[in-house]
C-alpha cells in the first residue's frame, strides 16, 4: 500500500485531501500542519508521495521541499505543490527549489490521479534502477577484488623470475587489463637458465588465470632440476585437468646449460623462433613440433625436445602471435617475413628496432591482441648463490610456526597475505613464497566458505549467481561469531630433503565428503584440486576437520 504525505496549514484541504485520495486509490495518508511538520513526517513516515502545498505561515512549501530533497539523497520521492498561485513567476520559483510537478486549486479529481499514477510509476522504475544500480555496483566491486588477485598472482610470477636485462630482454603490451600472454624464468640451482614464454587462448582475466598453475609447475620443477620436457608434460597435464574445455596454452620452454652452449627447447603451437648469431649471422628458424598445452591427455603427450648448439652471444628471439598479426591502417598484416628481415638487417640492437619498425607500422591503429616479444641472450650462468644453500641439509634446525585466527581476523583484507609474509621470513621458505601463498590462499578460501560458513560451491559464470555467491559470503561472515582457522607449519629434514607439512583444524563441520565436488569442466571451486595436485601428500583426519598438506621445499 503507497504512503502518501498531505502538507497544509489548513485543515479543511487537509480532510478533503484525504478524501479525495482514498476514494481514488489505496492509499495511507499522513498529515502535516506546515512545513518543519513535513520535515518530520518525511522522515518518521518514508512517504512514496508528498502533495504539498507552498503558501504556509514559518516554513512555506518551498523551504520545505529543498530541506526534504536534500535528505531524501539518492532515493527519490516525487513532490506535486498543489496550490492557488497562479502566476509564473510563483509556480518558477517553486518548482526551482526542488519540486517535480504542480497542480492548481481548485484541482480536477482526474488530474490529480493522472499525476500521482504517473509519478509514483517513475518513484518506481527509480527505486528498480537504483536498486540494480547497487547489485551492479557489488559485482563490480567483487570483480574488482578477484581481478587485483589475479593481477597480484600475476605479477609476482613477473618478479619471482629472473629477468637479468643481461640475459633477457623483454617486452610484453596486453590488449587488456590482464595479459594472456605469459614470460617466466628462473635459474636452475646448479646453473644454466630456464624460460617459459606462452600465449593462453583469449584476452583478459581468463586468459590471465591460467599464469596461476602454470607458475606454480614451472618454478617448482627448475627448484628440482627437471628437464624442459618433463616440465611441458607436467603443464599440459594439470592445464589439462584443470583448464575448461577450449581454453590452452601455446608456449615454449627452453633451457640453456650452465656453460651456455646447449639449449634444449619444447615448443608446441608457438609461432618459429630465430636463432641469430653474435655477428648478425642468421643461423635457424625453430618450429614448433607439438600441439599446445592442455589438449592431449597425457597418454597422447609428446614431451621430445629438440636440442642446439649455440655460441657465447648468440641470441634467440621469441614472440607472440601478436607481433606477427599486428595490423597497420590499411589492414595488413606485420607478418613473419617483415619480423626476420628487420631482424637480419640490423646487427646492433635488433631487439629494439624491431620495436620501433613495429611501432612505426601498425601507426596509430589499436592493438588487436596481446604483444610479447623477447630477447635471449646465450652465455654462461653460473650456479645460483643462495645463502640457504650454504646451510648441510641435514644440519637445519626443524622449527615450528602456529597461527590462529579468529573470526574477527577473517573480516580483515587478505589476512592470508599477511600470513604469507610471517611464513616467507623463515630459513628455505623465500624461494617459495609465490606457491605458497596460492596454496595458503586455496586452503584458506576452502576452509572459511565450506567448512566454517557452509557456503556450498557453485559455477560463478554469471553476474547473478556471481552476486549471490559473495553476498551469501560477506552475510555469513558479518553474523560469524566464536570461529577460528589455526594454522600450524612445521619445518623438518628427511632423507636430505627439505619439507614444510601445513596442518589446519578449524571450528567448522569439515570437509567430509567434500573434496572434489566441483564439475571438472570448470575453474570455480576446484581449490582442493589445485591443493591435491601441487603438494607432495594431502590427507583429512578427525572426520574431515583437520586438512594436512606436505609441500616439498
Amino acid at each position: 500500500m503507497k504512503k502518501i504525505l498531505v502538507v497544509d496549514d489548513i485543515s479543511t484541504n487537509r480532510v478533503i485531501l484525504n478524501q479525495t485520495l482514498r476514494a481514488i486509490g489505496d492509499y495511507t495518508v499522513v498529515e502535516a500542519a506546515d512545513g518543519r511538520e513535513a520535515i518530520e513526517q518525511f522522515e518518521k513516515e518514508k512517504p512514496d508521495l508528498i502533495l504539498m502545498d507552498i503558501m504556509m505561515p514559518d516554513m512555506d512549501g518551498c523551504q520545505a521541499t529543498t530541506v526534504i530533497k536534500e535528505k531524501m539523497g539518492e532515493d527519490y520521492t516525487p513532490i506535486i505543490f498543489i496550490t492557488a498561485l497562479s502566476s509564473e513567476d510563483s509556480l518558477v520559483t517553486a518548482l526551482a527549489s526542488g519540486g517535480d510537478d504542480f497542480i492548481t486549486k481548485p484541482f480536477n479529481v482526474d488530474v490529480l490521479e493522472s499525476k500521482i499514477n504517473a509519478h509514483l510509476r517513475i518513484r518506481e522504475l527509480t527505486q528498480q534502477l537504483n536498486l540494480k544500480n547497487e547489485l551492479l555496483s557489488r559485482f563490480n566491486q567483487r570483480l574488482m577484488t578477484e581481478q587485483e588477485l589475479i593481477e597480484h598472482f600475476f605479477e609476482s610470477a613477473i618478479k619471482q623470475s629472473f629477468l637479468d636485462e643481461k640475459i633477457i630482454r623483454y617486452h610484453m603490451s596486453s590488449m587488456s587489463t590482464f595479459n594472456g600472454d605469459l614470460l617466466l624464468a628462473e635459474r636452475a640451482p646448479d646453473g644454466g637458465l630456464y624460460l617459459v614464454m606462452g600465449d593462453f587462448t583469449g584476452h583478459g582475466l581468463t586468459a590471465a588465470m591460467g599464469t596461476l598453475p602454470v607458475a606454480m609447475i614451472f618454478f617448482k620443477m627448475v627448484s628440482e632440476r627437471y628437464a624442459v620436457g618433463d616440465i611441458a608434460r607436467e603443464i599440459n597435464l594439470q592445464l589439462y585437468k584443470l583448464m575448461p574445455s577450449g581454453m590452452f596454452f601455446v608456449a615454449s620452454i627452453i633451457e640453456i646449460n650452465a656453460r651456455g652452449n646447449i639449449m634444449s627447447v619444447w615448443m608446441g603451437g608457438m609461432p618459429e623462433s630465430y636463432l641469430l648469431g653474435n655477428n648478425g649471422k642468421f643461423k635457424k628458424e625453430i618450429h614448433s613440433q607439438h600441439m599446445p598445452l592442455g589438449i592431449l591427455g597425457d597418454n597422447e603427450f609428446d614431451s621430445s625436445i629438440q636440442v642446439f648448439d649455440v655460441e657465447h652471444g648468440d641470441k634467440v628471439y621469441l614472440y607472440s602471435d601478436g607481433v606477427v598479426e599486428a595490423k597497420n591502417t590499411k589492414g595488413e598484416l606485420f607478418g613473419n617475413e617483415r619480423l626476420k628481415n628487420t631482424l637480419i638487417k640490423e646487427k646492433n640492437d635488433r631487439f629494439d628496432n624491431v620495436l620501433k619498425t613495429l611501432n612505426e607500422f601498425t601507426g596509430d591503429n589499436n592493438q588487436n591482441d596481446d604483444i610479447t616479444l623477447v630477447e635471449l641472450n646465450c652465455k654462461e650462468i653460473p650456479v645460483l648463490e643462495d645463502p640457504e644453500e650454504n646451510i648441510p641439509n641435514d644440519n637445519a634446525l626443524p622449527w615450528n610456526i602456529s597461527v590462529s585466527l579468529s573470526e574477527s581476523d577473517m573480516r580483515k583484507p587478505d589476512p592470508v597475505n599477511k600470513l604469507s609474509t610471517i611464513l616467507s621470513s623463515m630459513p628455505y621458505i623465500s624461494r617459495h613464497k609465490g606457491v605458497l601463498h596460492v596454496l595458503l590462499s586455496e586452503i584458506y578460501a576452502n576452509s572459511l566458505e565450506h567448512s566454517i560458513l557452509n557456503i556450498k560451491s557453485v559455477s560463478k559464470t554469471d553476474e547473478e549467481r556471481f552476486n549471490e555467491y559473495y553476498k551469501k559470503r560477506h552475510a555469513a561472515l558479518l553474523k560469524l561469531e566464536k570461529a577460528s582457522i589455526n594454522f600450524n607449519f612445521s619445518f623438518y629434514v628427511e632423507k636430505h630433503n627439505h619439507y614444510l607439512e601445513i596442518q589446519v583444524r578449524d571450528s567448522g563441520a569439515g570437509f567430509k565428503n567434500k573434496v572434489y565436488e566441483s564439475d571438472d569442466t570448470q575453474l570455480h571451486g576446484r581449490g582442493l584440486a589445485i591443493i591435491n595436485n601441487f603438494s607432495e601428500k594431502v590427507s583429512f583426519s578427525e572426520d574431515g576437520k583437520v586438512l594436512n598438506v606436505l609441500y616439498k621445499l
